[in-house]
């Protein structure tokens, strides 16, 4: 894990996009009363319902993936006191570039696990190239990978759009911030939609590897998405 806490340390201590507590915590978890589970994972508590969460996670990103690459600690809390003690807010869960995640009480489950490991691991197979992909492919990816039953139907529905998929292209040109503005989830809906058709269309998987490649060798997202 040298290498979490080396490439947290890169960003800069004054990066605005991340707290000072977040990032103290996820260099020192056991300064934040958090135990170390194996692989990287600290939890408030020692549950072994955690080690599974997390590794139930990592199966299902490597089973879209072929493999899971990236080198995350997770920081997993049992109570709001804990989350908000990292610098963490309302959400249910927060990555962290490609490095790691924090998991609140209310994430603390395999679907918000390996959302937010989705994440990651997009971000750590692009590289430098991540800033190519728009937030709502990103994130409509990572409801894809994690199954979101809130966002899809189920795999085994030929259209997994949970609402018509002219209204839900729209997120293509609609700013994230927006279409989250006040909490609201319907940018994950939407962007759930569009991107389980993108990947349907292109013949699975696959062609979400083949657009990383393309993207690392100097395409633009628009050129190639």
């Amino acid at each position: 894990m040298a290498g979490v806490v080396a490439g947290l340390l890169g960003l800069g201590i004054g990066a605005t996009v991340l707290a000072a507590p977040s990032i103290a915590a996820i260099a020192c978890p056991q300064c934040y009363g958090l135990t170390g589970l194996g692989a990287g994972v600290y939890a408030e508590h020692d549950d072994d319902r955690y080690r599974r969460m997390v590794a139930a996670a990592d199966q299902r990103i490597g089973a879209f993936y072929g493999e899971r690459t990236a080198d995350a600690r997770v920081l997993i809390c049992a109570t709001k006191d804990c989350y908000a003690g990292l610098g963490g807010g309302g959400e249910k869960g927060r990555a962290f570039g490609r490095w790691a995640l924090m998991l609140s009480p209310d994430g603390a489950n395999e679907t918000i696990a390996t959302h937010e490991l989705a994440h990651l691991e997009l971000h750590r197979r692009l590289g430098s190239a991540y800033g190519e992909v728009p937030d709502w492919f990103d994130e409509g990816l990572a409801v894809l990978i994690s199954d979101d039953a809130r966002y899809l139907k189920p795999a085994s529905e030929a259209d997994r759009c949970r609402l018509p998929y002219p209204e839900a292209a729209t997120i293509v040109d609609t700013d994230w911030a927006v279409a989250t503005a006040g909490g609201s989830d319907r940018g994950y809906l939407l962007a759930g939609c569009v991107v389980s058709r993108w990947v349907s269309e292109r013949g699975g998987p696959p062609a979400v590897l083949t657009l990383i490649t393309e993207l690392r060798a100097g395409k633009t997202f628009s050129a190639v998405g």
